[in-house]
């Protein structure tokens, strides 16, 4: 705090505040945020005071800005001139270091010397009652409309003038106009690329929300703008059985800029990758079945795969399906494109699998085509990176990073496999705004509760059991059955079909054990009573 400077803002300081603004309410109340436009329409106004607004300042940079208006209270005929403040705000990296606290402190005296009878505003109701701020109920204030509510509170500069003040609060009309739509996005549109979210946890106050990059045993590091920071779970987690965070999770934390922060819950997931977990026991044991997610919030998976010794077909299709359950698209990555002497017939091997599926031929080592990827690779999309070890996926990852930030090995040449460059998932943010998710390297992907993907990666051969004669058709000895047909007439290959029929066997045991699992961990929770003969 001792570098922090207030003073008045200049010109030279109108993009940086802009900017600092933006960042302070950046998905804070719902997507994206408005704030950031009133400030630069705010200074043009007739209603805005320059000789009562102040941003703080530290080491040059822009922390903090409050900008005060003139707004009134009606009561019938009677206008009363009130004070009104909005923006305030402090950078989101600066937060819990007391800047907001010095803008009030500095500015409130200014007002008061100015003549005016009090500030009225719309606010974080566990934040400004620390500084002398009361809901307006206990003012006769209402809102606009009549209503009454916690973040809506008054400060009275004067405490006779204002006692006399009581109707409905009007702010400036240019508080409302900044939301316009259109002019909103072309403003913003100034700035670095931010993704707006729309999310239950809003509106956030206390708590900060964040992207978990990186796991390491019991620390979670999230992502809060540029900075990297250390948390630790809430004991709700545990006590509670809550799911726990994986990479790529949005979540709320309570923001410790001088330790650990405290991870409060975890967002909504659009997208997640699962496989099945043993715990460390043999695939026949059940006791403790789970499901392990992977990675969460993901648009696309690059399912990456090489073309020597490597390339597996039914491992491709494992992925694709998992893909397809857990609700992204499946890119498939076919690397080292320059030693194949035919991709064509593997890129048309996998086209054949599913019409949901694209693919792509690459070699990182000369560029091939690395630009067909860039239409995935946009700001506010994210990017999951699946394969085994050896396929060139840390390799890719620098390509589309234009930068080694990867560490890459070579494959041994007798089996075309390599060794675990990647030994955690991380998540890797591109300067133009685009997020890749790179995971180490899985040989075996176990199926559970996986039948829609699976459907879906097949949607021919579940297309083919709609027109069975009989629902119930096993697909062996039934009169009527279109998939025996089918393989009968050479429209599908019985070793396609068998792929699919042994992926859902798969799917359907393990999420069996899964059941059986949750079934045996819900009775351990049930307390043990001794029987007492009465």
């Amino acid at each position: 705090m001792k570098n922090i400077i207030i003073r008045k803002e200049t010109k030279e300081d109108y993009k940086n505040t802009e900017y600092m603004t933006l960042r302070a309410f950046w998905n804070i109340h719902g997507p994206g945020c408005s704030e950031h436009l009133l400030v630069h329409t705010l200074r043009d106004a007739v209603c805005f005071l320059p000789e009562l607004s102040r941003v703080a300042e530290c080491d040059g940079k822009i922390v903090g800005t409050i900008m005060y208006s003139k707004a009134k209270v009606v009561d019938g005929d009677t206008v009363h001139e009130v004070l009104t403040f909005g923006p305030l705000c402090v950078e989101p990296t600066f937060h819990n270091m007391g800047v907001g606290g010095r803008l009030l402190k500095e500015t409130i005296p200014l007002a008061r010397e100015a003549g005016y009878a009090g500030i009225i505003i719309f606010g974080e109701p566990d934040y400004y009652p620390k500084h002398g701020f009361k809901s307006c109920d206990h003012f006769g204030i209402t809102t606009s409309d009549g209503g009454n509510f916690d973040a809506f509170m008054a400060y009275p500069l004067d405490e006779e003038k204002f006692s006399k003040i009581h109707g409905r609060f009007y702010e400036d009309e240019i508080f409302e106009a900044c939301k316009e739509k259109e002019a909103l996005e072309t403003f913003t549109a100034q700035f670095p690329y931010h993704k707006p979210l729309k999310l239950s946890c809003q509106w956030l106050h206390e708590e900060r929300l964040g992207r978990i990059c990186q796991i390491q045993k019991n620390t979670y590091i999230i992502r809060f703008w540029e900075q990297e920071l250390s948390g630790k779970l809430k004991g709700t987690f545990y006590r509670e059985g809550w799911e726990l965070p994986v990479v790529g999770d949005y979540v709320t934390f309570s923001y410790n800029p001088l330790g650990d922060s405290i991870i409060t819950s975890v967002c909504e997931r659009s997208s997640i990758l699962k496989r099945p977990d043993q715990s460390g026991h043999a695939i026949g044991y059940v006791k403790n079945m789970q499901e392990q997610v992977m990675v969460s919030n993901f648009d696309y998976v690059f399912i990456v795969a090489s073309l020597n010794d490597n390339y597996n077909f039914n491992r491709i299709a494992r992925y694709v399906s998992i893909t397809l359950q857990g609700n992204g698209i499946p890119v498939v990555i076919l690397t080292k494109v320059d030693l194949c002497s035919n991709p064509g017939r593997y890129v048309r091997e996998i086209e054949g699998l599913s019409d949901l599926v694209r693919v792509h031929t690459i070699s990182a080592l000369y560029g091939i085509g690395i630009d067909e990827l860039n239409e995935y690779v946009k700001p506010g999309k994210t990017i999951a990176i699946l394969g085994s070890s050896g396929v060139g996926k840390s390799t890719l990852v620098n390509v589309l990073a234009g930068k080694n930030i990867m560490k890459t090995s070579e494959i041994r040449e007798e089996d075309a496999k390599g060794r675990h460059t990647t030994t955690y998932r991380q998540m890797i943010e591109l300067e133009n705004g685009a997020v890749l998710i790179d995971t180490p390297g899985m040989r075996e992907l176990g199926m559970c509760d996986a039948n829609e993907g699976i459907d879906e990666t097949f949607s021919d051969i579940a297309e083919l059991e709609l027109r069975c004669r009989f629902r119930d058709c096993k697909h062996d000895t039934e009169p009527g059955c279109a998939v025996k047909e089918a393989i009968l007439n050479g429209i599908l290959s019985p070793e396609r079909y068998a792929l699919y029929k042994s992926l859902h066997s798969e799917s359907n045991k393990n999420a069996k054990m899964k059941a059986i699992s949750k079934y045996r961990k819900e009775i351990n929770k049930i307390p043990f009573r001794k029987s007492i003969p009465e």
